[in-house]
């Protein structure tokens, strides 16, 4: 009975070891056959474009530091931080304590048109001719401070027209001007001091806040041009008689933020792979869907 058992059992395990030999070697054959899919487009000519970033500092047109004439006690402040002020409106009052001035009351005037940025004292408070007492700055019109790598320094110009955003008002676009540009590179940075101009009508811009420019470094204009990410290693995949993949050599002129041109290896009309080519060595049967 024990011998009949294990006659059984033995045929049982060859069967399931026969059945997974054949389905296995099914499922192999079968997914190596499978198309590969993968996205393609057409190639076309276009705009390569590089851009740079530079980040700088929003500033007043003018600042000024407010000096009393006399040295004299605070005896009222008439405008506070924030008030807006006329050149030569009396910003504080001063009394004259100095014996021999019999207790002259002096008011203590802004220097320019602006709004008062600090008051430096207080009522009560000492002032003198050495020290400031407020900072009235005027940004009716601002400046960006920038600094720009060396680099890319051919990218700025005197009087270029540039775009900048802010991180306090992220959704809205501003226009400036190129006013000043170092002749001279920080040997510490290695960038290249410059500053623009803009109006700031209604004052939302203020002293202090973070800008960002975009500026372009590099263009070329109706040249061949893929995305750059379908390049890997001087190489592309090139859509073959729409099922065939055929790895291929390139060269590569301005490589922009987004497109790469192309000087050689690739003709205008051809498909080119531009997602799904990580899985491909060349000669795979591929399935293909064309990006419009």
């Amino acid at each position: 009975m024990k011998k009949w058992l294990i006659i059984i059992l033995a045929i049982v395990v060859v069967a399931i070891v026969v059945r997974i030999a054949v389905f296995g070697k099914k499922s192999t054959k079968e997914a190596v056959t499978l198309d590969i899919a993968v996205e393609a487009m057409t190639v076309a000519k276009g705009d390569v474009v590089m851009r740079s970033e530079l980040i700088g500092t929003i500033a007043a047109d003018k600042t000024a530091q407010v000096f009393p004439e006399t040295m004299g006690r605070v005896t009222a402040i008439l405008v506070r931080d924030g008030g807006y002020v006329a050149k030569d409106q009396p910003i504080l009052q001063i009394k004259n304590e100095t014996v021999g001035f019999e207790f002259e009351t002096a008011t203590v005037k802004s220097p320019i048109n602006g709004a008062v940025a600090k008051i430096l004292t207080d009522v009560g408070s000492m002032a003198s001719p050495q020290a400031p007492v407020a900072i009235v700055v005027d940004f009716s019109t601002i400046k960006l401070n920038l600094n720009i790598a060396e680099t890319n320094a051919g990218a700025i110009t005197l009087n270029k027209r540039i775009k900048f955003t802010t991180d306090a008002l992220p959704t809205e676009i501003f226009d400036a001007t190129v006013a000043e540009i170092s002749p001279v590179i920080d040997p510490m940075t290695r960038t290249v001091s410059v500053k623009a101009t803009a109006v700031n009508p209604r004052s939302r811009l203020k002293p202090g806040m973070t800008c960002r420019v975009i500026v372009t470094t590099a263009e070329k204009i109706g040249v061949l041009a893929i995305p750059r990410d379908a390049v890997s290693d001087g190489a592309v995949f090139v859509v073959m008689q729409d099922t065939l993949a055929e790895r291929r050599s390139v060269k590569t002129g301005l490589v922009g933020d987004e497109y790469a041109e192309i000087t050689d290896g690739l003709k205008e009309g051809e498909l080119v792979i531009i997602m799904g080519q990580q899985r491909l060595a060349g000669g795979e049967k591929i399935k293909v869907l064309v990006r419009k």
